[in-house]
């Protein structure tokens, strides 16, 4: 049901009072005061959004209760009428310096009334819609300076952590020369065997961590192994607890040209989607990360689907949007997080090299993400 629009009528002629309120409440919540005093102790919880308000009455008039109102900042875009039997120019330019917005001399015509009420309740309508707007570009403008700033700390963190896993090479290779020496010796010796596997996996998480960071610090364009990106991706993705013990990983890499690009943009965007499609499986009681490569006739074809809570048709229209997400910014827990930009960031970039990014979903059933990239 439509809120109706709030009318405070302030007049110490009960007369005026009953006649504005049978012309008002028909279309509006309309509330009543005999005093400045009473209407400005209504205000508060009332929350008006449009005042009637008689210039002249015992204690406060019309233009203290007017200049009140505009003084205290808390009751927003207020919207009002002085009601006055002085119509003289004199007046009328004093309660616009008071802050009101009209007048109306009495007696009046319900009509003109009524008309005046209405046109003044649109204009206020759109305000609020233009403050609320205001505020959420605020929001998004400080969220995203936020991110900026966040973003640059992680590249910087990144630089150094590059450094650190490449001076962690001499050490691993100490460890690996000592492991083989000692299987030579122990060739039965279950402990060695798991520290040589151990030792080889970390080999392979550095020599993945160390090749990422090089190409994505290359802003050339170069031919680019897609199947090489993808399963680097996955790698890198490991570390998080959650996608190495609870998701189950099915890569079918079928052969694919080199794709001609910059290499971070499709680090980048290919490594989104795949965090996207692993988060919205947080809650599933099967989760499976299906991505599947092939080349189909000028077109190179990604999928990478989910087994996830699925997109509904009311949220499909919104998931490339900035900063759209259903999740929170930041959380205590292991929970996904996002900023509503992956999504965004990723078309916009698949789209710059004229592909396409095509969705498929069913709510509870999971969600697919294809990428036709054109073949030159």
């Amino acid at each position: 049901m439509h809120n109706k629009n709030k009318v405070l009528v302030v007049d110490d002629a009960q007369s005026v009072l009953t006649v504005i309120r049978e012309i008002l409440e028909d279309e509006y919540i309309v509330k009543t005061a005999r005093s400045g005093e009473e209407g400005l102790a209504i205000i508060p919880d009332f929350k008006p959004d449009m005042i009637l308000l008689d210039v002249t009455m015992h204690g406060i008039d019309g233009y203290e209760v007017c200049r009140r109102v505009r003084q205290d900042g808390i009751f927003g875009f207020i919207k009002i009428i002085m009601v006055s039997g002085r119509t003289m120019l004199e007046e009328r330019l004093k309660g616009y310096e008071a802050g009101a917005d009209d007048y109306i001399g009495k007696p009046f015509k319900p009509e003109e009334l009524l008309a005046k009420v209405r046109v003044f309740m649109r204009l206020k309508s759109v305000e609020d819609q233009l403050h609320d707007l205001n505020k959420e570009l605020n929001d998004q403008v400080r969220m995203r300076t936020e991110q900026l700033v966040d973003a640059e700390r992680m590249a910087a963190i990144g630089r150094y952590a590059a450094g650190i896993v490449h001076n962690l090479n001499n050490p691993l290779q100490v460890i690996m020369g000592n492991a083989e020496l000692l299987a030579v010796k122990h060739p039965d010796n279950r402990n060695i065997m798991n520290l040589r596997k151990a030792a080889a996996q970390m080999k392979k998480i550095i020599s993945t961590i160390l090749s990422t960071s090089y190409r994505e610090s290359n802003t050339e364009y170069v031919p680019i192994d897609l199947n090489e990106l993808l399963k680097d991706q996955v790698e890198l993705l490991r570390s998080n607890t959650f996608f190495k013990h609870k998701v189950k990983t099915d890569l079918i890499l079928n052969p694919i040209p080199g794709y001609r690009g910059i290499y971070h943009h499709f680090s980048q965007s290919l490594g989104n989607l795949i965090k996207n499609a692993v988060d919205a499986m947080y809650k599933s009681p099967q989760r499976i990360l299906h991505i599947e490569t092939s080349r189909e006739k000028e077109y190179i074809r990604i999928e990478i689907r989910d087994t996830g809570h699925g997109i509904s048709d009311k949220k499909m229209d919104k998931i490339f949007n900035p900063f759209f997400t259903t999740k929170p910014l930041t959380a205590k827990d292991e929970r996904p997080t996002g900023t509503g930009l992956g999504l965004a960031s990723a078309k916009e970039m698949i789209e710059s090299y004229d592909g396409r990014i095509l969705v498929e979903s069913e709510e509870g059933k999971g969600t697919s993400f294809i990428i036709l990239l054109p073949l030159p």
